[in-house]
């Protein structure tokens, strides 16, 4: 017993960026409850309102925005979190100064702040910003930026950008954002690498820019979460990511298929093929769904029971997989290591996602269309930027469109890369309808907000 206890007094140190010492616990009102507030609210999280979950510019009043995603979330990693820490509490590894449900109000931070930094239009959104930069018409725009700067907005990433959001944009820019305990911030992350750490390993996901790398470094370094590879150090990620990871996991796949239910693109019957492999597991009440007056009520109680079986089974892993975890040794999500028929559900339901959903006409066009939305935008503000950062004269537009960007202004002791990156804060913090109106007036259009 108390194996790993001196591993979570330092996993779980409740301090703050650019605070001295370590915050005292008061158990009534914690520091992990306190990081709660100060996301929900923010202005970058009540924006999520206005942003796609997968549906974009959706007028149907019962479709997911961001907003209600990370809720749902948070929920979920609530009751993961609760539970692990009694398991912790179990083992003896629970320090003397966490209560169980404190572990709980941690991974709930962490999923509020999951899908912050997430752009307009989603993933679509994320792709535009990289397409951008990639096209050989625009490498004007980043010559004199180094290598491993471009990459972070060749490869731009929502987790990176939600990073920058929560620690850097908001509340006081550039003292600390948000200023969360270092457990909460480090909880959020599941990819504990730059951008050009990911192009090594081959992957395109990635959780910090070169701007935030000495601030990543700082906070993952105090909770001990970095590791020696040769002569390089790695990061790892925390222990409480991984639940965060799964009560995102557990709640996106079952929504998605809601939503499209919602959407009139699959019918009850396909998300009851979806479900078979865990029908037996849901124990669901046949003649309860019969007399249930509608398809989406139906929806409301498969989707209940879905949750509850995956709750079940994530946390099971977690216990399992506990030592691994604890050693550095766990590299794969929770849901990887779920059992045969929560394996079998994921997957049919990344199928539906995948060969119906996001092939879906609407979608489609819609994605197409938050192409032009993000060219319009960054047509515009990149060569602005990049005329102030260079000395040179600005244009009539150009000095007006520095002058929309409002807070996010430009300093005039600002590289050509932070420049950038305060672009790319204005943007990615718009709601799907703002960009589309701004990206409108750009093109000419003269219609009001």
């Amino acid at each position: 017993m108390q194996k790993y206890r001196g591993k979570w007094e330092k996993l779980l140190l409740p301090k703050r960026y650019g605070k001295e010492g370590v915050q005292e616990i008061n158990k009534a009102r914690s520091p992990f409850i306190t990081d709660h507030d100060r996301i929900i609210f923010s202005d970058s999280f009540r924006r999520l309102a206005g942003k796609t979950q997968v549906h974009p510019l959706s007028s149907n009043d019962h479709v997911h925005t961001r907003l209600a995603h990370s809720l749902e979330v948070a929920s979920v990693g609530r009751s993961l979190g609760t539970q692990y820490g009694y398991f912790l509490a179990e083992q003896g590894d629970l320090p003397t100064f966490i209560e169980p449900y404190h572990i709980g109000e941690i991974v709930q931070s962490a999923c509020l702040a999951h899908d912050i930094g997430n752009p307009p239009f989603g993933h679509a959104g994320e792709y535009a910003v990289q397409d951008w930069f990639c096209d050989a018409q625009n490498e004007r725009y980043t010559n004199g930026l180094k290598e491993e700067e471009i990459l972070d907005f060749r490869t731009f990433d929502g987790n990176a950008q939600g990073f920058r959001v929560i620690n850097v944009v908001e509340n006081e820019r550039e003292q600390g954002g948000f200023r969360l305990t270092y457990p909460t911030v480090a909880s959020v992350v599941k990819y504990p690498r730059s951008s050009f750490e990911a192009m090594r390993k081959q992957s395109k996901k990635f959780n910090y820019y070169q701007s935030e790398r000495d601030l990543f470094s700082e906070i993952f370094t105090e909770l001990e979460l970095v590791k020696q590879q040769g002569s390089a150090a790695c990061f790892l990620r925390h222990p409480l990511s991984y639940l965060m990871e799964a009560a995102d996991d557990s709640c996106y796949r079952i929504i998605d298929m809601e939503d499209a239910l919602e959407l009139g693109i699959l019918r009850y019957e396909d998300i009851r093929e979806v479900l078979a492999p865990l029908w037996d597991l849901m124990q669901a009440d046949e003649k309860r769904l019969a007399a249930m007056y509608s398809d989406r009520a139906r929806m409301s109680y498969l989707r209940s029971l879905v949750i509850k079986v995956l709750v079940e089974d994530i946390f099971a892993v977690s216990r399992e997989k506990y030592p691994a975890l604890m050693q550095g040794e766990l590299l794969a999500p929770y849901m990887d290591y779920a059992g045969e028929p929560v394996k079998a559900y994921m997957n049919k339901a990344k199928r539906c996602f995948n060969e119906i959903i996001l092939n879906h006409s609407q979608k489609i066009s819609l994605e197409i269309g938050s192409y032009s939305v993000y060219k319009q935008l960054l047509d515009v503000l990149i060569p602005a930027v990049h005329t102030h950062v260079h000395g040179k004269k600005l244009s009539y537009r150009e000095d007006r469109a520095l002058c929309l960007m409002g807070k996010h202004f430009i300093k005039d002791t600002y590289t050509l890369y932070e420049a950038y990156l305060v672009v790319i804060d204005f943007i990615t913090g718009m709601t799907d309808s703002y960009a589309t109106f701004i990206a409108g007036q750009f093109a000419g259009s003269g219609k009001s907000f």
